[in-house]
Parts: structure tokens; sequence; C-alpha cells
């Protein structure tokens, strides 16, 4: 994992000819020194929008350029309006060279980059491939037109899925690890923990940067476990989905699933197998048996010639007497079963306020609690008459206040509370199943009574017709027996269709659910552990070098939670001077950098830093911090450095700093 800065070229054209600045960068220690205003951050901000890092800064979609590249420029008490501008940047991996172009302004969209694959900046006169790529637009990161995804590629980065408050996945965006790489001079130095982009919407998103940059084992295991746990989700979704398709169907029947797992298992079939059952009435039957017993009765009807309305016109006017009292007796178990389901949602709807009391009542004991281990004075009010959480009165109890004893306490009184919620919850669950069950027989009724009404039509249609004429009743029974198997076969076709696909997703289940306890107990593993203690262990070096004074150096440690400094478990943010909490920065960044000098990590071997020097920190603490970042050439790295400090003083700091000093006197951006 490489990338290093070899050419910065920043075009502007104007009114009155070509201005702009070329700045060729060596490996090592690399000092930009200009006065203030003249134009440092501008170039450095121009590499960051050069590599489509802008939104490292913003989530908008302005340009993060001054204007004196996008309006108007001055130059020895001149003014020129910019009609166009452009930034060309060279880089490299280590073994590969590629030249990036992005147009600032003018005509070509600001979502366009063009890339040569060669040195165009620093061997001209030489023709290379070029292609166009988008950037900050969806699928810059993802798609081989993107241009992240070039860039990734190219310097070895395969990006990670993490996981959003969102509850989705997202890739880990490059502008989220820049942040450990590149600080800018208006916000950067503030501090560490809040540098990064949250527009993401990524959970934590500081500890997903830090594992992926510094290549931990933690950082796999945790998006393996992500990415088992996200199919896991998908597996219970599609079991869900499953099982409502099979309630749809046998629904139509009248019927419900039994025995059908609510929630994916490792083997299938479950030992007790699912089974339709259809209502009859108030009663349950197995589909085997509805249809055994249709077919029974329909080939009894078949083995029987069809009679003449004479022939049965006095049977069946005492069936259709039969059916007419039937259907009022069943009409009145219609009423009171649905009398029935409308108290049991009642019911239901009393258990919901219930919990609903409950959880208000656990709410504001919990935050009596909070107030008391705060040290508030305020106590529970029963002796004054009052409920400690809604405040009504209490005063007209059977009891004696004096009498009572044993008072719960807070602790007693959350307890109770949230016992009481499992109980009413569990209720409600109850409850709601009984109320299901209770539809589906007043569903049976409602059908019987669409059977007896049919019955009763044909009937009367038979007794009404010429007496020589074949009985209507007889034959509609027939054809409508006849139908009945036939749809109720079909649903169950269809059911153990459906059934089918339970094979391949318990398969799945089973498989995901081994992986993920094969999983790794321990979070880091040794390589893991022996990364985060050789950055501390920089880090503190560091801190002593550079005359840390705020703490003992030793006594700060990098946390195993955040990743970031911490003393005795808190942020260091809040215990330090200004000037200290520079150092901090230049400790840890400069660490990372170390690390991977160790290690194998996805560390770029890249450190850029705008104006390090912050908050009048002593002229021994940069001069050991410049030497330190020096070391960096001895291993192929690059840090990049913009100071305004008085050229005297910046020569005494560099003189036994092996670097590279580019030195720009009055304003960087000048005529070409």
């Amino acid at each position: 994992m490489a990338l290093q800065l070899r050419y910065l070229s920043l075009r502007i054209t104007t009114s009155d000819g070509l201005f702009g600045v070329e700045i060729p960068f060596e490996a090592g220690l690399f000092v930009l020194h200009a006065d203030n205003t003249s134009g440092k951050s501008t170039c450095l901000q121009s590499i960051l929008y050069a590599l489509g890092l802008e939104g490292m800064l913003s989530s908008t979609q302005n340009i993060p350029l001054p204007a004196v590249v996008t309006d108007f420029l001055d130059y020895d008490g001149q003014t020129y309006h910019v009609l166009e501008s452009e930034v060309l940047l060279e880089i490299s991996n280590g073994t590969k060279v590629i030249t990036v172009r992005r147009q600032i302004k003018g005509r070509q969209d600001k979502h366009l980059i063009n890339v040569w694959m060669g040195p165009m900046l620093s061997q001209t006169g030489t023709s290379y491939i070029s292609s166009d790529y988008i950037v900050r637009q969806p699928g810059a990161a993802s798609r081989e037109i993107g241009f992240h995804h070039l860039l990734a590629e190219f310097i070895g980065w395969k990006l990670p899925n993490v996981p959003t408050y969102n509850e989705s996945e997202t890739l880990l965006y490059m502008e989220t690890l820049f942040p450990l790489m590149f600080v800018e001079q208006k916000y950067g130095w503030s501090s560490l923990r809040n540098r990064f982009p949250t527009y993401f919407k990524i959970k934590e998103l500081n500890r997903r940067a830090f594992e992926f940059i510094t290549s931990l084992d933690a950082e796999k295991n945790a998006a393996q476990k992500i990415f088992l746990q996200q199919e896991a989700k998908n597996i219970n979704t599609n079991w869900s989905v499953q099982i409502e398709a099979i309630n749809r169907l046998v629904a139509s029947i009248n019927g419900l699933i039994d025995n059908l797992p609510t929630k994916p298992i490792s083997d299938w079939p479950p030992s007790v197998q699912p089974e339709i059952l259809i209502f009859d009435q108030e009663k349950r039957i197995n589909i085997k048996q509805v249809i055994f017993g249709i077919e029974e009765r329909l080939q009894y009807l078949n083995l029987q010639e069809v009679p003449s309305v004479e022939q049965v016109s006095k049977a069946a006017q005492q069936e259709l007497q039969d059916k007419q009292e039937q259907l009022l007796k069943i009409e009145t178990e219609i009423k009171f079963k649905f009398e029935e389901v409308e108290r049991q949602i009642i019911h239901i709807e009393a258990i919901e306020l219930r919990i609903v009391s409950l959880k208000e009542e656990l709410l504001k004991n919990k935050d009596l609690k909070k107030l008391l281990n705060l040290g508030s004075t305020q106590d529970l009010q029963t002796h004054s008459g009052k409920c400690p959480t809604c405040y009504q009165s209490i005063s007209d109890s059977l009891i004696s206040i004096q009498e009572i004893n044993n008072t719960m306490t807070i602790e007693e009184n959350i307890d109770f509370i949230e016992e009481q919620l499992k109980v009413f919850n569990a209720m409600s669950k109850s409850e709601v199943k009984t109320l299901d069950l209770k539809k589906r027989q007043l569903n049976g009724l409602k059908s019987y009574v669409a059977e007896i009404r049919q019955d009763i039509r044909s009937l009367k249609t038979t007794l009404t017709s010429q007496s020589n004429a074949p009985s209507y009743a007889v034959i509609e029974e027939r054809v409508r027996l006849a139908e009945k198997i036939r749809y109720i076969k079909l649903i169950r076709s269809q059911v153990d269709e459906v059934l089918g696909k339970f094979s391949q997703l318990s398969e799945e289940w089973r498989e995901v659910q081994t992986r993920l306890a094969s999983l790794p107990k321990e979070i880091f593993s040794k390589e893991d552990k022996s990364k985060i203690s050789d950055l501390e262990r920089s880090f503190q070096q560091q801190l002593q070098e550079y005359g840390f004074g705020s703490l003992n150096p030793i006594n700060i440690t990098i946390s195993l939670e955040s990743y970031f400094p911490e003393y005795e478990g808190f942020d260091l943010q809040f215990n330090l001077s200004a000037s200290d909490y520079i150092r901090i920065i230049w400790a840890y960044l400069l660490g990372l950098l170390e690390v991977s000098r160790q290690h194998e990590t996805n560390h770029l071997g890249l450190l850029i830093l705008d104006e390090p020097r912050q908050q009048s920190a002593r002229e021994a603490s940069i001069e050991a911090f410049l030497y330190r970042a020096s070391l960096s050439q001895q291993y192929g790295q690059q840090v990049i450095i913009a100071t305004s400090e008085s050229s005297t003083v910046l020569t005494q700091y560099l003189r036994n700093v092996p670097h590279t000093y580019k030195r720009f006197d009055g304003k960087i951006i000048a005529p070409l």
C-alpha cells in the first residue's frame, strides 16, 4: 500500500494570461515554505480536490478552494478575473505513475477526472493512454467508471462494507480514511476525534477507519461478523416471507399451518412436521381428513342416480327446514363469537395501555434514580400521600401510612416494574394468539353459514322446479364438492411448494451459524495487539521528545475501545493545554506512519500537514517533530509540511534534518 505525490500543477487562465504554480515533490520530509496568505493551503487543498477527496471536509458539492482559483486573483496590486482553472497531480504507488487532471472552473464538469497512465508532468513530451472517470457521484467508488474505484486499485486498497445507522451497509469511503493522513489548517488541528465526515452515517466510523488503516484482524473479523449477521438477517426475513406466503394460502381455505417454526432452524424438516389444519365450524381438522371426508361424500353421491324433483320433494322440504333452523343457530353462534372477538380486542388494548403505563413508570423511576445518584435530595413522595410517578393522591389507602414498614427502594421499584413488563408483554403475545384463533373460528363459522345458504338456495331451486326435472340440489352439491376438493388440493400443492424452500433456507442458516461460531472469540489477534502496542510506544516516545508537559506521557495509553489516546479512561482533549494537544496530534498521526514500517498495514506511507506548528509550540518541540518526520525517507515514505515559520527559525529547525525544501517568496500563484 503506497501513495506518493510527485508533482503538482495548478493552472489558472485569466484575461491577462496564465497564472499558477508547479511543485515537484520528493520522498521523505518535504517542507513547503511561504508567508501567511500566500497560497500554501490553496496548494494542499488542491491536492485533495485533484484526488476527489474534498468530501473529507464537507458533504457539500461546493468546490473547497478560495477565490484565487475560482473568481479573481490579486497579484502585484492588480486584480485578474479567473476564466478557467485546473489542477493536475502526478502520483505514484511505488511501481506505477499516473497523472490526474480535474477542472476547477471551466466548461468541463467538476465531477469528471481525466487520468493519464504515466508521468505527464515530470516527463513532458511523451504521450500516454488517457481515460475519463467520475468522482463524487454515485458509483464513483464502486464501479469501473469511478475514479475512487481506480485509485483504490492503484494504491492497493480493497475497501470493505461497514454498517450504517440506517441498519444497512455502505462502503468505507476514502474520504473517511484520509483524515488519518491529511490535516488541513482550518479545522484539522482542533481534534483527533471530530475530523471524520459523519454524513455517511457509518457506525463507529473512527474505529472502522483506524482498523482499516492499521489492517487489524479485528476489522476483518468485525467485517466478517457483520456480513454473516446480515446474511442471517436476510435468511430470517426470507423465512418470514415464506411463512406469510403460506399463511395467505391456507387462509383462502379457512385454515392455518401448524408446527411451522417461526424462526429459522438448522435441520429441516423439524421433528414434528408442519401440517395444514382447516376450521370446520370451531373444530380444526387435518387437511388430509377434510379431503378424505369430501371425497368419500362425493364418491357416495356419484354412485347414486340423480333423483327427480318429485322423488326428493318431501326429503328436500324437510332438509330445507333443517338447514334454515341450522342457519339461525349458526348465526347466533357467529354473533356470540363476534362479541368474543370484540371483548378480546378490548382486553388486548387494555394490556397494551398497561404496558405503556408501566414503561412510563419505569422511565420516571430510572430518572429519579439518576437524580439520586447525582446527589439530589428528591425522594419518593409516598410520605406526602402522592404517587412518585403519576403524582396522584393515594391518601385514601385502607392501610395507614404509619403501618407500612417496608417501603420498596427505588431499585426495588425498578426491578418490580421490569418484572411486570415481562409479564404483561408475555400476556399480550398470548392474547394476540388467542385473538387470531378466535378470528379463524369466526371465519370458519362464516364459511359454514355460506355453505348452508348455498344449500338453502339449491333446495329452493329444486322445490320450485318441474317434478320430472333432476334435483338441482343434488347436482349442485356434486359440482360444489368436486370444486372444493380441486381447490383444497391446489392450495395444498402450493403450500408444499413453498415448504420445499425451507430446506434450502435451513441449510443456509446452518452454514451461517457455523461460520459465526467459528469466528475468534478474542477481538484482537496477537498481531493486532502488537500493532496497538507499537503505536502506543511510538506515541509515548514522541511526547517525551516533544516536551509534552501536561501529563506524564507514560500514563497516556491508546484505548482498545476507541483507538484514541486516553488518560485513566478519559479523552485527553479536555485535560490539556492547546499546544500540548497539537503534540498529541503530531505523535498520533506520525505514530500510525511509523507502525506501518514494522507491520503490514493499509497506511499509504503519506502524511500531509498544513501549518503543524500551532498554538505557539516550543521550538524544541517542532525541531524534534521535524527530525522524527524526516526518518520517513529511510522507509520510502513521504511527509509533506506547509509552514509560514520565519526563514531564520525554520533554517535552524532544519539544520540537522534530512529534507527537501521549497521556498516561495511572495504569492505562490504567479504568472507562468
